[in-house]
């Protein structure tokens, strides 16, 4: 059965790189790499949008809230993250894809005025998520590996992350869309499929509620301060987050960016509903897995049989990747548009832009790896990243996007007084327990940016 299973994820692995070289012999320029020529259709954009937000986050950190806490599940994928979706869709992705932007930052410059300090600390608060997302996807799959075939963990980490490294260097983030259309395939499969049959082993869902604790069929099992944070971080960190807007950007028309992104917050509440099911499936037949994160591993290797929990590994894996890739093609897009193409060096040719995009994912890559070996934890990883992202970057995007009276130096300060607050807060803790770090950092950003914009200096200074 090993065997079996390891020639599959070989053959699932050879095929991404099969994919991603594939990919290669259309990517031409620079707009190819970071936005795939703005070429993308309805079905690649749904998919490449859901892929991007299924991953090792929904496979282990998900289905691990809805072992431990239930229904609490809901709140953080049926609710936050499609509110936040929709907001995004609804009231800017039709303009976002009218501009000419390439990364998140780009949409920051062209509201407050071209600014090398502005630029740098823009992307490097995007290059938060975008790395902390990273570092999870080869956690999960690695533990997975390990599970499954008996790989150290370690080993695992280091297999999953080379083989995104390749084929994402490869192709940029046309082979990330193209391969994630193949991944959402294999995705779908695992949740048609695996949920009946986990319900079943656990003697219906009526045996499932009453063999869970009572609190977890209340959304709030987890508690109301956890909720919050969860809330605080998830919903305006949807709106920020550069792995969505490259997507836009890389649609074809206005209508194809609204409609994948509509697409996806329908995909998020469903899954919502499918991760507590499931965990909680699986936690009344197993009360006892000392790490919430095991639990769908546990169930694939305790539950399911033959082709079936081959198949459904193969597609926790395939999710995994399609938001590693997706991860790691937005971190090293800040480094090599925002940081190399606008700051350093702004008249570099496409050649140059590619060779600097192919040594940046290289080098996010491996320290993506060596964190992920230092701190495997899937869930906290997330959370961190999306903390300080949407502490650091709501504010000065909205009320840039919408008052006139935000300047650049108002930005400048919400981004910087967003994170630090968020770290500072995360690290001593808050002046009241059930307020998060999250919510006094994007107060901090919120009061900064609009005190500071109050002084007086105006987006039309010279640029830096």
């Amino acid at each position: 059965m090993n065997i079996i299973l390891i020639a599959v994820i070989g053959l699932f692995f050879a095929s991404m790189l099969a994919i991603g070289f594939a990919a290669s012999k259309k990517q031409k320029t620079a707009e190819d790499f970071f936005v795939g020529g703005r070429s993308f259709g309805l079905l690649t954009s749904t998919a490449t949008q859901i892929a991007t937000g299924f991953g090792g986050g929904i496979m282990l950190a998900q289905v691990g809230i809805g072992y431990r806490w239930g229904f609490s599940a809901l709140i953080y994928s049926s609710v936050a993250i499609p509110i936040g979706i929709f907001i995004l869709a609804k009231f800017f992705a039709r303009w976002l894809r009218g501009q000419e932007f390439y990364t998140t930052t780009d949409w920051m410059c062209f509201q407050y005025g071209e600014s090398k300090t502005l630029r740098t600390l823009t992307s490097i608060v995007v290059a938060l998520y975008a790395v902390a997302a990273w570092v999870a996807q080869p956690v999960a799959a690695g533990k997975i590996l390990n599970i499954v075939t008996g790989l150290p963990v370690e080993a695992g980490i280091v297999i999953a992350a080379l083989v995104v490294v390749i084929y994402t260097l490869s192709g940029g983030i046309m082979a990330v869309a193209y391969t994630d259309v193949a991944q959402l395939g294999l995705m779908i499969v695992a949740v048609v499929v695996l949920l009946p049959l986990v319900i079943s082993e656990a003697g219906g869902l009526g045996e499932v509620f009453s063999s869970v604790p009572s609190e977890n069929l209340t959304l709030n099992g987890v508690g109301n301060d956890v909720l919050l944070a969860w809330f605080l971080a998830l919903l305006p960190a949807q709106i920020v987050k550069q792995t969505y807007h490259q997507r836009i950007y890389g649609a074809k028309t206005e209508g194809i960016a609204v409609q994948g992104l509509y697409n996806m917050a329908i995909a998020s509440i469903l899954i919502g509903f499918w991760a507590a099911l499931l965990g909680m499936s699986i936690y009344s037949i197993n009360p006892n897995l000392a790490d919430q994160e095991q639990a769908m591993i546990w169930v694939v290797q305790h539950v399911l049989h033959g082709g079936v929990s081959i198949v459904v590994i193969a597609a926790i894996i395939a999710a995994i990747v399609s938001s590693a890739d997706s991860a790691l093609h937005s971190a090293s897009s800040c480094l090599t548009r925002d940081i190399y193409q606008m700051v350093i060096k702004p008249g570099a040719s496409d050649k140059e832009i590619m060779a600097v995009s192919k040594i940046c994912i290289a080098i996010v890559g491996i320290a993506g790896v060596v964190i992920g070996i230092a701190a495997p934890n899937v869930l906290q990883a997330l959370l961190l990243g999306y903390s300080m992202t949407a502490a650091g970057l709501f504010f000065p995007l909205i009320l840039g996007h919408y008052w006139k009276g935000a300047t650049r130096l108002g930005a400048i300060a919400g981004i910087a007084g967003g994170v630090l607050s968020t770290l500072v807060f995360k690290l001593v803790g808050t002046p009241f327990d059930y307020m998060p770090a999250v919510f006094w950092g994007l107060l901090a950003s919120m009061v900064a940016t609009i005190a500071m914009s109050k002084l007086g200096v105006t987006t039309d200074v010279a640029p830096e």
